[in-house]
């Protein structure tokens, strides 16, 4: 078995202070695990044959040991995940589909059933094997992400900041799945192809002068080797790291919490002697400590699957490899055997030659699922190695999140010195499973600090991927083209006055509220943002209209081709009280020629007024009086042209949770001036008839002009009637 090697070890040294480190005072609300001298509280899964979360114990069926001395529970419950998850409604076809959701604020701690962080390491994973990652991922986004899941998409090293935050956009995880493509990177598995070996005819021939570099000295790695033992222990540490960084920053969510590493194996943790195995054990007693107080579970998954191993047939194909001047204690020798003149003759047998299996070494496979079963069982996880129905054995760690077991004892020694305590739990029953933590170090949680001053309550409600929704509030983002191949963007919000404090004076309502909105670019680059206190005294009549149509606040920006997200706070200084929001937005490249189009414009107009030509624009809650009628407007770019004429058309769409309620006959586009690639479409629809309530407008764009992979754009947006 191979060991890491003293390069790697100086890098691990390196690592272990930083996982150490504190992470930013957080809040502590909605917690699972709490560790303190008075109380140590865990989280336990109990699964049947089946995978099944098995529900109904009682403390009674549970024993609790630490360090192999018996504890009293002194605390139990049952949480019931299952019962917060709804049904996935039926969805439209796709090209009906919203690109997202533009109406709520996005989830808060109380809407949150499931939570899920894939880490997807693209240092270990092959190229061919990420092919089946994206499937696995796309099928999780498009069938088993429900209502109140919260899931990110995170890589060790090729990703960018935009896509890999939690959300519950489904959009913004496709994109998050469709990013997972090769990037270069030294140590990546499939960047660097070992040079060319030589085979044991070859070597026997006397063709001897191209030597395995890593084992010429084994103080040297041999960084061009992507088997060399340094480079796979880097690659192992830096995924570990990732994972970590991504454990801290799941601590402040609520609940118990899965983290799914993808991985091609984890080989240097089977190390298992020596100053390398204490090293690791105190690195993986580091890692699952973190793990526990944050109440994640970390789940393993061999993406390469079952692989089968092309040996060496029989002995009749075996190449002929003496032992000779093998040293006793039976380790390899690194001297050259065959040639040198020392060799006595002593010794027996032949040596394993790694060059008959390729990159199918077995060994290898054993060792990097001996590092990932450690991982996992280390923190109540489930392994799934050796299985290629990946979609399947993802199914198996969902299942598991259906519910969990909290129990909370004293521990019998209640000096906390800050060694690691082995934890055990075992359950009563006939082929029950048990997923719990290996332990915690003795240490107590340091409490956390909230955030005092004004702007650090924003800056901290901003960063979070929860909403806060002591004030309620709505945001709509146009997007246009601007000189310079730039994207103007407009933003507008709306806030609801019922969640707002008015004090009246003498005559007059006054409101005091802050906004502060930040914009990050696809790598979570902050790109500019604005920061306003809106104050306003209201005389009865401004008042009243307020209190109808909301409180509004708008702003403008320009930003080059590329992903971006708003995100958005409101602080009332008078309660204290917080509203937050975020809102994913694409600007096109139009330089590169490919079809795309402006937001949707929604303005009121006049029942049956056609001619109107000061429509009222929609504000960003998106409602309309069933008295007016709905006007909306797209401008279309980069519409190829045949005989100096565009061939545009576009199918307008209406449906209601998921159902297409009305669909209009494709039309033609018409030129926006002298530019025949500038197209602009509107429409006119009636809502006299149309009952009360929320509807999504999507308007598909065709260039049959255009190449097939670019011929269609979607727009969409959802709008609410009213009496």
């Amino acid at each position: 078995m191979k060991h890491v090697t003293r390069a790697a070890l100086s890098i691990l040294l390196m690592l272990l202070p930083t996982f150490a480190q504190n992470p930013p005072a957080k809040s502590t609300e909605g917690q699972v695990i709490r560790i303190g001298v008075d109380l140590v509280q865990i989280d336990v899964v109990v699964t049947d044959k089946s995978g099944k979360v098995v529900k109904g114990l009682s403390k009674n069926d549970f024993e609790l040991y630490e360090n192999g001395k018996k504890q009293l529970a002194s605390f139990f419950e049952f949480v019931d995940t299952s019962k917060r998850v709804s049904q996935t409604t039926p969805r439209a076809p796709e090209a009906t589909r919203p690109e997202a959701s533009t109406s709520q604020q996005g989830p808060g701690a109380a809407e949150i059933s499931r939570i899920f962080a894939f880490v997807v390491d693209d240092l270990t994973i092959g190229y061919e094997d990420l092919v089946n990652v994206r499937q696995m991922l796309t099928h999780f986004v498009d069938n088993d992400l429900q209502p109140g899941d919260l899931v990110a998409i995170v890589r060790t090293v090729g990703g960018k900041g935009l896509l890999q935050q939690f959300t519950t956009d489904r959009s913004l995880l496709h994109r998050a799945v469709a990013a997972l493509t090769p990037v270069s990177h030294q140590l990546s598995a499939f960047n660097n192809p070992d040079p060319p070996k030589l085979n044991p005819t070859q070597a026997l021939a006397g063709n001897l002068s191209v030597q395995n570099t890593s084992e010429q000295d084994g103080s040297i790695p041999n960084s061009d080797s992507q088997f060399d033992d340094t480079n796979k222990a880097l690659r192992a540490f830096m995924s570990l790291g990732t994972a970590g960084f991504v454990i801290d920053s799941m601590k402040e969510l609520p609940g118990r919490k899965s983290l799914i590493l993808i991985s091609g194996g984890l080989p240097v943790l089977s190390a298992n002697s020596g100053a390398e195995s204490t090293t690791i054990s105190n690195f993986l007693n580091a890692l699952t400590d973190r793990a526990t107080r944050a109440s994640v579970a970390i789940n393993t998954m061999d993406i390469r699957g079952l692989k089968a191993f092309s040996g060496v047939a029989g002995f009749e194909d075996t190449p002929g490899r003496g032992a000779l001047g093998v040293p006793a204690s039976g380790q390899r020798s690194t001297t050259n055997i065959v040639n040198d003149p020392r060799n006595t003759g002593s010794g027996f047998g032949r040596l394993p030659d790694e060059s008959l299996f390729g990159d199918k070494n077995p060994f290898d496979q054993l060792e990097a699922h001996a590092g990932l079963r450690v991982l996992s069982s280390s923190t109540g996880g489930i392994n799934i190695l050796d299985k290629n129905n990946f979609s399947e054995g993802l199914q198996k760690i969902i299942s598991a999140n259906d519910g969990y077991y909290l129990l909370g004892y004293t521990p019998v020694d209640s000096k906390f010195n800050g060694e690691f305590r082995r934890v055990d739990v075992k359950v009563k029953g006939d082929g029950l499973k048990v997923y719990t933590r290996r332990g915690y170090l003795a240490r107590e949680d340091k409490s956390s600090t909230a955030p005092v001053t004004k702007q650090d309550q924003l800056l901290a409600a901003i960063k979070s991927p929860l909403a806060r929704r002591e004030v309620e509030l709505e945001a709509m983002l146009l997007y246009k083209s601007a000189p310079k191949n730039q994207g103007a963007i407009d933003i507008d919000l709306v806030i609801d006055p019922e969640k707002l404090r008015f004090e009246q004076v003498d005559d007059k309502h006054q409101v005091d509220v802050d906004v502060a909105g930040f914009v990050y670019d696809q790598f979570g680059k902050l790109r500019g943002g604005f920061n306003q206190r809106l104050t306003a005294s209201l005389v009865p009549g401004d008042y009243a209209k307020v209190r109808q149509a909301g409180l509004s606040y708008s702003a403008k920006t320009e930003v080059p081709p590329g992903g971006y997200q708003i995100r958005i706070a409101v602080l009332d200084n008078k309660t204290g009280g917080i509203g937050t929001l975020s809102r994913y937005i694409e600007i096109p490249d139009l330089s590169k020629g490919t079809l795309t189009a402006s937001s949707l414009l929604l303005a009121a107009v006049p029942a049956q007024e056609l001619k109107s030509e000061k429509p009222t624009p929609v504000s960003a809650n998106r409602r309309i009086s069933r008295k007016q009628d709905l006007r909306y407007a797209v401008m279309i770019y980069n519409a190829k042209q045949k005989e100096g004429k565009p061939q545009v058309r576009t199918q307008l769409f209406i449906s209601q949770d998921g159902r297409v309620l009305f669909k209009q006959p494709e039309e033609l586009a018409v030129p926006d001036g002298k530019d025949q690639s500038h197209l602009l479409k509107w429409g006119q629809l009636g809502l006299a008839g149309v009952k009360p309530g929320r509807y999504t407008l999507t308007l598909v764009i065709t260039d049959p002009l255009a190449e097939k992979r670019s011929q269609t754009v979607t727009r969409s947006t959802d709008f609410v009637v009213q009496d």
